[in-house]
């Protein structure tokens, strides 16, 4: 497979988006020199396209659409292991969940969207029952990642064994939930929270 070449230019860097993931992350990625010390120590770096020293040096490059169009900054299971080993103190695991954040507000061309779907549908679950509704995330979730009948056969077994509901109460403290929400949001707005 051949490798499409990078393009460095003044309309091909985007800074803003870089300084975006270092004030959600609170971190510089200008600090990092490429020791590669993050990539070796790195458990989830062999199933990723970008390791985590090359996230970071796309990010110096501006060319941050590369890296929200590939896997690895889902791949990334935050053990900080990449932050520990830093001898610079750049917080690669902050730079993961920011980039994560920022690719969900985008909406953009993530490879893992069904990733983004679930995790919005978890959310949306959480805050209009106060718990988890499996038979509907996984209803919902088929539906809008148009796999119809993918869980069709399992789901009656799931039943039957006492393992799914049909019908689901919500939580006796919705109030409380409400106001985590809202909090999370204010936090946001903020800039305190992801």
């Amino acid at each position: 497979m051949k490798k499409k070449k990078m393009v460095i230019s003044q309309e091909t860097m985007d800074i803003d988006f870089v300084r975006k993931v270092e004030a959600l992350s609170g971190t510089s990625v200008r600090r990092c020199f490429q020791c590669g010390k993050c990539s070796a120590g790195c458990p989830m770096a062999t199933f990723m396209e970008h390791p985590p020293n090359r996230v970071v040096r796309l990010l110096q490059l501006g060319q941050w659409q590369r890296i929200l169009a590939g896997r690895s900054i889902w791949y990334c299971a935050s053990c900080e292991t990449c932050s520990t080993r830093c001898p610079n103190k750049v917080h690669l695991a902050s730079i993961m969940d920011a980039l994560r954040k920022l690719s969900w507000d985008a909406e953009g061309p993530s490879k893992e969207s069904y990733v983004q779907l679930a995790n919005k549908l978890f959310l949306q679950n959480i805050r209009t029952y106060g718990r988890q509704y499996e038979m509907r995330l996984a209803a919902v979730f088929n539906v809008k990642s148009g796999q119809f009948l993918k869980d069709l056969m399992l789901g009656p077994k799931l039943i039957t064994k006492g393992k799914l509901k049909m019908f689901h109460k919500k939580n006796r403290n919705m109030n409380e939930i409400e106001k985590i929400f809202a909090r999370i949001e204010e936090m946001r707005k903020k800039g305190e929270a992801l």
